[in-house]
């Protein structure tokens, strides 16, 4: 299922140092999981919420719908470079 930019949020960080953005997902059912992603990939992913949806798209693409949930539901999503949209088409 592709992600949408309406299904997240962004946590304001809890103070102006913070080197991880973190991002509430909107799934089935009214719950809510968290992915995550350093300054380092926000740079190369882009933090625009349709920029994260499609990075959370092409992670679930390459580790399966029922993982990702899972994740989302549990520790968490971190997202990382490889899940741009560069990497996504190759």
């Amino acid at each position: 299922m592709p992600f949408t930019a309406s299904q997240l949020g962004e946590v304001p960080a809890r103070d102006a140092a913070a080197e991880v953005r973190v991002f509430d997902v909107e799934l089935p059912y009214r719950r809510l999981g968290r992915c995550r992603m350093s300054d380092p990939v926000a740079l190369a992913l882009g933090t625009r919420l349709d920029q994260v949806a499609a990075a959370l798209t092409s992670y679930e693409e390459r580790n399966g719908r029922a993982a990702t949930a899972s994740q989302l539901l549990g520790a968490g999503v971190d997202l990382e470079a490889k899940d741009g949209p560069a990497t996504a088409a190759a």
